[in-house]
């Protein structure tokens, strides 16, 4: 029931983000994306505490291996849950022709489920090495080192006019083919896997 509180709040948070953040371009939406995917994936770690849910699996006959991957697989849900939230909003505005515009682009979207699949495979292995509260200010702040810091870097680089590097990274990406492709999701697939095996190696040793 909390959990699906948590969903619904998290629509909320959408159309308020698709007002608030609009003005900072596809950036925005970015942010929004990858602040939805934070509140539902550590919301979710905060009520598995409270509920003492990891004492409770354990006594279960469910493998360690499998309670730490459907943790890990449970990113991509979030993420997508966040992406069709605002696709769904795009969508309305320009059907029903509101005089609004929400800039969800193509780049903005990989961008956000990049983001945050490095910033979850940082965050899983502190909240299974130390559990969800010892770990809360940690991932704290690295959230907001990831928000601010990489907001500040992404504006400065591509709506900067005079920033030589952002305009040729942007040709580049604009102009990446395949090969290029296929490297990026590689490499996110590597530092999900190497996350996940930490986490495992966690947990597995963790006492509770």
């Amino acid at each position: 029931m909390l959990q699906k509180k948590s969903f619904a709040f998290a629509l909320l948070l959408m159309l308020f983000f698709s007002f608030t953040l609009s003005n900072l371009g596809p950036t925005g939406i970015t942010i929004g994306i990858i602040t939805i995917a934070y509140q539902l994936g550590l919301g979710a770690s905060a009520l598995e505490d409270k509920n003492n849910s990891d004492i409770i699996l354990i006594s279960l006959p469910i493998k360690k291996k499998t309670i730490v991957l459907s943790k890990y697989l449970s990113i991509f849900v979030y993420l997508l849950y966040a992406v069709l939230g605002f696709s769904c909003l795009y969508l309305a505005v320009n059907l029903f022709a509101i005089p609004y515009e929400i800039p969800l682009t193509k780049a903005g979207v990989v961008s956000a489920i990049a983001s945050g699949i490095i910033f979850f495979s940082i965050t899983y292995p502190l909240i299974f090495r130390f559990g969800y509260l010892k770990s809360k200010m940690p991932n704290f702040f690295l959230f907001f080192v990831l928000i601010l810091g990489g907001t500040a870097a992404a504006v400065n680089l591509f709506y900067n006019e005079q920033s030589v590097l952002g305009q040729k990274l942007a040709q580049f990406l604009e102009g990446a083919g395949a090969m290029f492709t296929v490297i990026f999701l590689f490499g996110l697939a590597i530092i999900w896997t190497v996350s996940y095996l930490i986490s495992l190696r966690f947990y597995t040793k963790r006492e509770f």
